[in-house]
């Protein structure tokens, strides 16, 4: 990432070519790349926040779509899962890295030389703020090419078995209650400024740590500590 002028043509036609749709109204992809930190003090109209917000909403929406049309199978709570997946942070930071956003966006001072935490939660808010930018420069449709474009290829019959279905907190606590036990989470470290937290969260047995995660919200953090109990206690 780099600090950058938010209003170089020569970037916005870079970012253009990157996600395959020319703006009519290139304010808009101008604010989609420019991070909080450029802006600090100033209308929240000059950075990616109010587009990430309705973005998000879209991308649900063209995602809930995709995987009713293309999974007749699946059950309404299949969906919902996959859909999760599909949405998480994790899918949506590997779609912007392979489109090769973190070149692409403005940073302000406070910002350069951040670590990856940082880096991973722009890229996030940057591919749903460019969801949210396109909506409103050509329409749902406009979007929905370009989500499709950009995650098509992970809402497949060949990367449904790879995704994560069940819920590792439900599968965590169905294996404890099986044993007459209850499993509790703990968020024990929480780093990072307003807009790119990293929260550190335990699940805990009987006082003892089972496993540890990170995330860029409460909630992933716990799932993610989940996770690494399953592997713990089921290995291979």
């Amino acid at each position: 990432m780099f600090s950058a002028d938010p209003h170089d043509d020569t970037r916005l036609d870079d970012a253009e070519r990157a996600v395959g749709y020319r703006f009519s109204d290139r304010t808009l992809l101008c604010r989609a790349l420019t991070h909080p930190s450029v802006t600090t003090g100033a209308s929240s109209e000059l950075d990616y926040e109010r587009l990430e917000f309705l973005g998000d909403a879209v991308l649900g929406l063209v995602v809930v779509e995709e995987v009713y049309r293309r999974f007749p199978e699946l059950s309404e709570g299949a969906m919902t899962k996959l859909k999760i997946a599909l949405v998480s942070g994790d899918s949506l930071v590997a779609a912007a890295d392979e489109l090769g956003l973190a070149s692409l966006i403005a940073l302000g001072d406070s910002e350069i030389g951040t670590d990856s935490r940082g880096l991973r939660s722009a890229l996030e808010n940057v591919l749903e703020a460019l969801i949210g930018a396109i909506y409103l420069d050509g329409g749902l449709d406009a979007a929905r090419s370009f989500v499709v474009s950009a995650l098509g290829a992970r809402i497949s019959p060949e990367s449904l078995a790879g995704l994560e279905l069940e819920h590792p907190k439900s599968r965590l606590q169905e294996i404890v209650q099986a044993s007459g036990n209850v499993v509790s989470y703990r968020i024990v470290g929480e780093e990072g400024p307003a807009h790119a937290r990293s929260f550190t969260a335990e699940v805990v047995l009987e006082g003892e740590v089972l496993g540890r995660g990170t995330g860029t919200t409460k909630k992933e953090a716990e799932m993610c500590a989940a996770r690494e109990a399953l592997r713990a206690i089921s290995p291979g």
